[in-house]
């Protein structure tokens, strides 16, 4: 059965949907009459639809209420970070303050509502203000972020290190000078920049202080560091050092190849304790040698990668010439103990040579060309025995007794005797015009000092052709007058050697005189000559002096005090040869020594027995003391010394007159001997009248 109300429902009624209802409604609303014509399923209907709109908007509202409880929390949170972020945050316009976070105000030291309106400078540090409007005006203008270091002011006065950084607000509604400014608290940072500057800076100065040289080089071997003490003492910049390297400046070239530096480097980075500790020769910029005591360190950085090496060193270059002093020292004395070795035999043989050719001179006419010859070999062999006590007066510790002696005669000898061992090539002319030439000295020390000075012009002159000029001269330091040195005035006898060799430069002047110091190569020379010199002259209260130039020669002027003494000198010649008629017994270990002892004293008219046994001797003198007036002795003799055998025939015969005879002998001493009781103590090789006279000061008449 169809419904009615449904048959009577025009199709397509506007109730069919909410486009019907509202026209209902709005007719309803025009003619609230019309009510009564209205359909109840329409109004039913309309009801329905009223319900569900209510049912719609409810939902809404709770959409948008939870939207927007959302949008609070949002805000709050948002406003929470601003407000308690680490950083302080401000908006600035026209530099000033108009938005703050809590953070910055507490940064500030202050309010928020406080710092809302004032200038943001107010709390720029006086010295940064100038920087920080730099800062804005850079900002503002670059439409960039830009960032800046300076130091702020809190309310209450304290201050603190701050970075602002800085964001241009663009887009905005009245954005013109418009600035957002985070503010970062930077104290503690700068706390700990200031304290590692502090460390660095103390560091630093603690490596510049120290006497040391400290240099780090990369790991191509370029120089990254040098301290003060390092750049002094070598001579060299640091930019002459960072440009060019250690090869060829502090490393002497040749050392090290310069293409094989980096490698070298590595080498020492691999295996670091064969270099911890090094001993390096180098040059100074002077060109003077440096000897350095290395320490070094492989450096690497926080990666663990190899960055180069640390070095530091220690001056040794007076180390180094104390041991190479001690090792000349130790050559000297091996020297001096080899000359006191050979000294007794070969004063042995000089003896009898001169012995006998005294005696084979006598027994030839005064005129003949034999006695004539036999007067060279006698030179020669004097010459001979003078080169033996210069040889044993340069070994020995002690200084040779001096005596009053002519300067002109030694000289002579000397440059005689220097002609055969300079070469042909050197001209040496002697020119004497000193009127007084008496120095207080030892004939083997005068001889040192002429032969040295000599020598090293030689030297000087390399074989080259020239001349060794030497003059003996006379010279006057008077009291008012400026003086030489630390000589005292007086009257001087002035010894001048001049050549023209290579000369000096003032460095080498400056040390011409220390012991050891040479510029000959290594095993040519032992630096001593001049230092020789210098000692012996010093010690006669004297002075040396020099003058040169690097390419004009060298000029050496040696000061000695004139010996004011009555002259009673006479030359070996004037002396008269006295004999007697004494019996002697005359020991030595030497045969041909005995042999020429016996037949000499024979000749002056001596009764003498000539042993050759110390101990045949000591017999002989126990059983008949009475049956001697004199014993003559060797020093040095198996058995029995010379001293020794004095002493226990002294023993035996208090007042017997002994005079005891050596070669050489670390042993005894002319004091040694004198304090034994022994009268006469000789030096071998001796001449007739040397011995002769001694025995008559022994015999006392």
């Amino acid at each position: 059965m169809n419904d009615p109300d449904n048959n009577e429902r025009p199709q397509g009624s506007a109730m069919d949907n909410d486009g019907r209802s509202d026209h209902i409604i709005e007719e309803l609303l025009k003619n609230p009459a019309a009510s009564e014509t209205v359909p109840l399923e329409d109004v039913k209907k309309l009801v329905e639809n009223l319900h569900l709109h209510q049912a719609e908007l409810k939902m809404q509202n709770e959409e948008l209420r939870q939207a927007q409880q959302v949008i609070e929390e949002g805000r709050q949170k948002f406003a929470d970070l601003y407000d308690f972020a680490p950083i302080g945050y401000v908006t600035l316009k026209d530099h000033t303050i108009v938005e703050a976070n809590l953070t910055a105000a507490g940064l500030l030291g202050t309010k928020r509502d406080k710092l809302i309106g004032s200038p943001f400078f107010w709390y720029v540090q006086g010295d940064d203000k100038r920087g920080y409007l730099r800062h804005v005006m850079s900002v503002l203008g670059g439409r960039h972020k830009e960032s800046i270091e300076v130091i702020l002011r809190r309310f209450g006065g304290e201050t603190f290190w701050a970075q602002l950084v800085s964001l241009p607000v663009e887009g905005m509604e009245n954005s013109r000078n418009l600035m957002r400014v985070a503010i970062i608290d930077i104290t503690p940072r700068k706390k700990i920049e200031n304290a590692l500057k502090a460390s660095e800076e103390q560091y630093r100065e603690l490596i510049e202080s120290v006497n040391s040289i400290i240099v780090s080089v990369d790991t191509e071997g370029r120089v990254t560091f040098l301290n003060d003490y390092g750049r002094d003492i070598l001579g060299y910049t640091s930019m002459e050092l960072y440009t060019h390297g250690v090869i060829g400046t502090i490393v002497p070239p040749g050392v090290i190849n310069p293409a094989e530096v980096a490698s070298y480097i590595h080498y020492i980075a691999e295996h670091p304790d064969q270099y911890r500790e090094r001993e390096m020769e180098h040059i100074r910029r002077s060109g003077e040698t440096l000897w350095v005591s290395w320490s070094i360190r492989v450096l690497h950085n926080s990666e663990g990668r190899f960055t180069g090496l640390l070095c530091v060193g220690n001056d040794i270059t007076q180390r180094k010439k104390l041991e190479e002093e001690v090792r000349q020292a130790q050559k000297m004395e091996a020297i001096g103990t080899l000359a006191g070795g050979i000294a007794h035999d070969f004063n042995n043989i000089l003896a009898a040579i001169i012995g006998f050719a005294e005696m084979i001179e006598e027994d030839l006419p005064p005129d003949s060309k034999s006695r004539r010859q036999v007067r060279k070999v006698l030179s020669a062999a004097s010459r001979g025995a003078d080169l033996v006590r210069q040889i044993l007066a340069f070994s020995r510790k002690t200084d040779v007794a001096r005596e009053p002696l002519h300067l002109a005669p030694i000289a002579r000898e000397t440059i005689q005797f220097l002609r055969a061992s300079v070469p042909s090539t050197i001209e040496i002319e002697l020119t004497i015009k000193a009127g007084k030439d008496v120095v207080l000295a030892s004939p083997s020390s005068m001889q040192q000092v002429l032969m040295n000075l000599v020598t090293n012009a030689a030297a000087a002159m390399r074989e080259a052709a020239g001349t060794i000029r030497i003059g003996i001269n006379n010279i006057v330091f008077e009291p008012d007058a400026p003086v030489i040195d630390d000589v005292e005035p007086g009257e001087y006898v002035q010894i001048t050697v001049e050549d023209t060799g290579t000369g000096m430069t003032a460095n080498i002047m400056q040390r011409i005189f220390e012991p050891f110091f040479t510029t000959k190569e290594a095993g040519k020379g032992t630096g001593m000559g001049l230092a020789v010199v210098f000692g012996i002259v010093k010690r006669m209260g004297g002075t040396v002096t020099v003058e040169s130039e690097a390419g004009e020669g060298s000029t050496f002027r040696v000061f000695l005090p004139i010996a004011h003494i009555e002259e009673t000198m006479k030359s070996p010649d004037e002396i008269p040869i006295e004999g007697g008629s004494e019996r002697i017994l005359f020991i030595d270990d030497e045969e041909l020594i005995v042999e020429w002892g016996k037949a000499s004293l024979e000749r002056l008219g001596y009764k003498v027995t000539a042993l050759l046994d110390s101990m045949q001797a000591l017999n002989a003198f126990s059983q008949n003391p009475n049956a001697f007036d004199l014993v003559i002795a060797d020093q040095t003799m198996p058995g029995i010394t010379g001293l020794n055998l004095a002493k226990k025939i002294l023993s035996i015969q208090p007042d017997m007159p002994v005079i005891l005879c050596t070669g050489h002998s670390e042993a005894v001493s002319t004091d040694k001997a004198k304090k034994a009781g022994i009268r006469e103590f000789l030096m071998k090789p001796l001449s007739r009248a040397e011995l002769a006279n001694a025995i008559r000061r022994a015999l006392g008449r």
